[in-house]
């Protein structure tokens, strides 16, 4: 059996001492005797004497094999030579891209973090039931249920400064195609704060138009915002923007053109041929930015410059623009106001935006003016719209916000549901919404008159947000559409609308 160096010393010091005491305990009889007689000697000392003279010779055989040698040099050294290693291992995994899960989204970065890929996904799937009045025979509202939007994609970064987004969308409410390109845009933020984006998406035009999809406070956008933003700006619409931001303030403008789903079976009114030309200006500022309070002012403004042809014809054809929207609720696609095509050379809207937070209180609202400069020898029509809702946080959280956008996102549970006494988010909502897209309704189409109907909309709500991921919306909706012109045509129903969405 071997030993180590320490462990035989101890050994050879305890037989040492243990030979000593023996020693001892067997002579001191010898010194109790009396001096004149002296006691025979004890056999037993030779034999301990002999065993300590032996030890002691393997204590110096034992010195003189291992001489003076230092060990505190080799210790030295593989301290050294584990640290390299250690270091080495902790080199190794730096060089290896990062790979993380948050909130449930898959995402990638390089290890110096100049390339970056983040896997997207957003679907809401809504049930509607329409109770309706005494609606004219040719308007049937549709209840059932329908995947409002089903988009999965991917975005990130490409030598830190090259951003890029890529969505295609297989949901829609009716009147937009089940598969399209929602977003697909590259975006350059090396001048920051100055930014610059081509290709596919929504151009900001408004407070409402940019808050996210996955972010609505209520089922959809309101119907002055929706007509407004669809004129030449919402998803998968092909511009080139630039911008200022920085964290209370951005300033943008944007040329626009056609949607990645004109030309297509869609119902869009925008064709294929000389695509429309638009200019998008928004100006927005957080003027309070407080951790507890917040206020957002927001102005814009939409020139169409050029209207699309319906076909392939020479440049001095007629060219026209639409304005209708529907009940609020997209299960349903009827435009329930509808001015029908208008013969227009040139178009502009503009709206103000505000909204405002303190504490759990959200509140939030905007007006809208359409106005159209015809081709013909008729009055040339102008509309207006406008929306204001206000929301209550039961569970005390707040709406963030969101610079890049300048407009805020969900709340986020402080407690999520599965948490110890978590039970996530809970918001109540309510928001009046209205749009009269009536031009003297009482003249007929050859003298200028417009009977586009004026629609009103009151909405109750209650949303839960379980966990930053899924959300749950529950809305009650009172729509009334009224012509003047035309009583009979008059459309009215309650609106019971639920959506189910998971976000990534």
């Amino acid at each position: 059996m071997r030993f180590s160096n320490g462990v035989f010393m101890r050994r050879i010091l305890a037989s040492l001492l243990l030979a000593g005491s023996a020693a001892a305990a067997l002579s001191a009889p010898a010194f109790a005797a009396t001096a004149k007689k002296e006691a025979p000697p004890d056999p037993r000392i030779g034999v301990l004497e002999q065993q300590l003279r032996d030890v002691q010779l393997q204590l110096r055989e034992i010195k003189a094999a291992q001489g003076d040698a230092d060990s505190s040099a080799a210790l030295a050294d593989l301290k050294r030579s584990t640290s390299a290693q250690y270091s080495d291992v902790n080199n190794q995994l730096a060089a290896l891209p990062k790979t993380s899960l948050s909130n449930g989204r898959v995402s990638f970065a390089s290890a110096d973090g100049a390339f970056t890929l983040a896997l997207r996904a957003l679907v809401q799937f809504d049930t509607a039931y329409f109770a309706q009045g005494k609606n004219p025979a040719s308007v049937d509202l549709n209840s059932g249920t329908n995947f409002r939007r089903a988009q999965l994609g991917f975005q990130g970064t490409v030598y830190n400064d090259w951003a890029y987004n890529f969505i295609y969308d297989f949901g829609g409410n009716g009147v937009e195609n089940r598969g399209y390109i929602y977003n697909a845009y590259l975006e350059y933020d090396g001048f920051k704060p100055f930014f610059v984006r081509a290709g596919a998406y929504t151009p900001s035009e408004g407070l409402e138009d940019q808050t996210g999809s996955g972010d609505l406070f209520f089922l959809e956008r309101a119907s002055a915002s929706d007509v407004g933003r669809n004129l030449a700006g919402a998803p998968s619409r092909e511009a080139i923007s630039a911008w200022l931001q920085g964290d209370t303030y951005l300033a943008s403008v944007s040329y626009t053109g056609k949607k990645t789903t004109d030309g297509t079976s869609t119902g869009a009114s925008v064709g294929t041929f000389d695509s429309q030309e638009a200019i998008i200006g928004r100006a927005a500022w957080l003027a309070v930015s407080e951790p507890d309070v917040k206020w957002l002012i927001d102005g814009h403004i939409t020139e169409i410059l050029k209207l699309s042809d319906a076909a392939a014809s020479s440049p001095t054809s007629t060219t026209t623009i639409r304005f209708s929207n529907g009940p609020e609720v997209a299960v349903d696609a009827s435009r329930t106001v509808d001015t029908g095509n208008i013969d227009a050379h040139h178009v502009r809207e503009f709206g103000f935006e505000s909204a405002g937070e303190y504490g759990p209180v959200f509140a939030q609202g905007g007006w809208f003016r359409y106005e159209i400069e015809r081709r013909l020898a008729v009055p040339s029509p102008s509309f207006t719209g406008w929306y204001g809702f206000l929301t209550y946080s039961l569970t005390g959280e707040q709406h963030p916000y969101d610079p890049a956008t300048a407009s805020f996102r969900n709340i986020r549970p402080a407690k999520p549901l599965g948490t110890p006494g978590g039970w996530g988010a809970w918001e109540a909502t309510a928001r009046y919404s209205s749009i009269d897209l009536d031009f003297l309704p009482s003249n007929t189409a050859a003298t200028g008159g417009i009977p586009g109907g004026k629609q009103d909309v009151w909405a109750l709500g209650v949303n839960w947000y379980p966990n930053n991921a899924v959300k749950f919306q529950l809305n009650y909706e009172n729509l009334q559409v009224n012509h003047l012109n035309a009583p009979g045509n008059d459309i009215s129903a309650n609106v019971i609308g639920l959506r189910s969405q998971i976000q990534l």
